[in-house]
């Protein structure tokens, strides 16, 4: 039985080695790493997915001629020296397990170290089984990743330095695509990516102000940077992108898009009107000031894990903790009109743009701020 507690020991010591967590930089500030790198780590960590399963296949296969050899030499003992208790359990080892407890007077005492080591490889297994399901949710996020990547090189994607106002060493680097949807063309700036968890955004005021991530992969751009853009003179749209864990994707548009400043709380002041189809799920949260979990008007941000246009608490979430598809409590990453207030969605995409009008001949027009109504 000493051996049993060695196997399921060293199973153990294997996963651990084994399960190592994406790590990504923070890195809002500097240009995302290539392409082709991204694509190579996404798909070293994909094999690691495979070499997972592998190993899952492994555990599963030891772990069953462990117990059928506790249980051939169990009942061998049992019939060897004529237990009684031990007739009914010929088949049945949970039976055995549950009789060993149920009869500390009977002569089943004489193995109370064999009940042990049942205990213990019980106990192990169950470990096993934890972190095989959090690789199998770390698999289907690999995958994502990579399908995200590839699908950003039809996008046209950008990074540049930017200075919307103009200040002296008042440049940051931002990142810019097309929509998804056609229909909206290009020149959209992003400010919020998330699509496979890799970046805590239960974050304070000062990380949600400043920015942080990886332009390369998810990130937060900064409030403050954010505010600059919206404020250097022209009318801005926002375009929200989403996608679900069945890929099913889904976005909604508003021709009117304006935060205050730090003083105001980054309120959110204007919401033009929404079109797409997602559903309008931020309509109430027009007016909120921006919270966080130390920065804040109400237990919202804590409560759910995140930070955002909070009032009581939301319809839309998309900095909430990371979840994988439906779940049992209301939370995670949340467009209530798209998927309900209990499945967390796969990929959020929130981007900015110069407010523009498609007219008949296809052309496009910027609009400045003071020819919007609001």
């Amino acid at each position: 039985m000493a051996s049993s507690r060695v196997f399921a020991y060293c199973v153990l010591l294997q996963l651990g080695v084994a399960i190592k967590g994406y790590e990504t930089g923070f890195n809002v500030n500097s240009p995302f790493r290539t392409m082709a790198s991204v694509a190579e780590s996404t798909l070293n960590s994909a094999q690691m997915g495979l070499q997972m399963f592998e190993l899952k296949l492994h555990i599963d296969q030891s772990i069953e001629y462990l117990w059928n050899k506790l249980q051939t030499t169990l009942e061998s003992i049992l019939h060897g020296k004529g237990v009684p208790c031990g007739r009914e359990l010929q088949h049945d080892i949970s039976t055995l397990k549950e009789t060993l407890q149920l009869r500390p007077d009977s002569k089943c005492m004489d193995f109370d170290g064999l009940q042990n080591d049942i205990k213990a490889i019980l106990h192990g297994q169950q470990q096993v089984s934890g972190r095989l399901a959090n690789v199998s949710s770390s698999r289907e996020i690999k995958v994502a990743r990579l399908e995200h990547h590839l699908r950003e090189t039809s996008l046209a994607v950008e990074v540049y330095p930017y200075n919307p106002d103009g200040r002296e060493n008042g440049s940051f680097f931002v990142k810019s695509s097309s929509a998804s949807n056609r229909l909206y063309g290009a020149g959209w700036i992003i400010f919020q990516q998330r699509y496979d968890g890799t970046i805590d955004f239960y974050r304070n005021w000062t990380d949600y102000r400043d920015g942080f991530g990886d332009l390369g992969g998810e990130f937060w751009l900064g409030l403050e940077k954010l505010h600059r853009i919206l404020s250097s003179g022209q009318a801005y749209e926002l375009l929200v992108e989403l996608e679900d864990f069945q890929g099913v994707t889904a976005f909604e548009h508003y021709n009117d898009f304006l935060i205050g400043n730090e003083s105001e709380n980054y309120a959110l002041k204007h919401l033009g009107k929404a079109t797409g189809t997602a559903g309008d799920s931020m309509v109430l949260h027009k007016g909120s000031n921006f919270s966080t979990y130390d920065h804040k008007t109400n237990d919202c941000p804590t409560f759910y894990h995140g930070a955002w246009w909070f009032l009581q608490c939301y319809d839309a979430h998309l900095n909430g903790k990371y979840l994988i598809g439906e779940q049992t409590t209301r939370g995670g990453i949340i467009w209530h009109t798209f998927r309900g207030s209990f499945e967390s969605l796969q990929a959020t995409k929130m981007m900015i743009r110069p407010l523009q009008k498609i007219d008949h001949d296809g052309r496009r027009k910027v609009y400045k701020k003071l020819s919007i109504e609001v």
